[in-house]
């Protein structure tokens, strides 16, 4: 191992039950339900990228940019004051970092929603680097965005591992050649199963990173 990429929403930092609420609640409002498969499709997606696919989909009658608006308080608000992070987030950043290994955050997260709670916890000081889908120009369900990254770091993807909680984005960052590391999230445990046959690791805290 020589770089290690942490997804940030269901790994490092516990949200991915509010991004699920949020965009169920905002599509209940206008009469819809969304379906679990498009849920996880939607993991990989950035936030821009989900609404666009969210309002074609469902052939919504906003403008994107009044959609875009409603969502970006709500998540502003969420990732300023309320949420957490994943138990031993911090230890195990500190720990590979202290290894001498490259640690970087990979996320559909936008950017400056991400800087947020990357800044507020004090991970901006431990990671080498943050690639958004916006900033890599690909979505996680695109190898291009694992071995765009592998390529920044100017580590061959045998050398590279992933830690995240969504079954696709492992299966398009092994695909890609990169050494995956599924990890529990209580918001996409359907799929746990999945990720643990599918994966050569599997835990269910961040602190068993450095057993691996």
């Amino acid at each position: 191992m020589k770089a290690i990429i942490f997804d940030l929403d269901g790994t490092l930092v516990d949200s991915m039950g509010y991004w699920r609420s949020v965009s169920k609640d905002f599509m209940k409002t206008k009469g819809i339900d969304i379906e679990d498969d498009l849920q996880h499709k939607m993991t990989t997606m950035s936030l821009r990228t989900s609404l666009k696919f969210l309002k074609d989909y469902y052939n919504l009658d906003e403008s994107f940019e009044e959609l875009y608006q409603g969502f970006s308080e709500t998540v502003i608000d969420f990732y300023s004051n309320k949420v957490k992070l994943k138990d031993n987030a911090i230890e195990i950043l500190k720990y590979f970092k202290s290894k001498g290994i490259k640690v970087v955050i990979g996320t559909s997260t936008a950017k400056h929603f991400a800087d947020i709670v990357i800044k507020k916890y004090g991970m901006d000081k431990l990671v080498d680097g943050l690639y958004t889908v916006d900033s890599v120009g690909h979505i996680k369900g695109e190898e291009k965005f694992f071995t765009s990254i592998t390529d920044f770091l100017g580590e061959k993807p045998e050398d590279v591992y992933l830690v995240d909680d969504s079954y696709l984005a492992l299966k398009t960052a092994r695909n890609a050649g990169l050494e995956t590391v599924g990890i529990y999230d209580e918001n996409s445990k359907d799929k746990w199963k999945i990720v643990v046959e599918e994966n050569k690791y599997a835990i269910t805290n961040l602190i068993e990173l450095k057993n691996i």
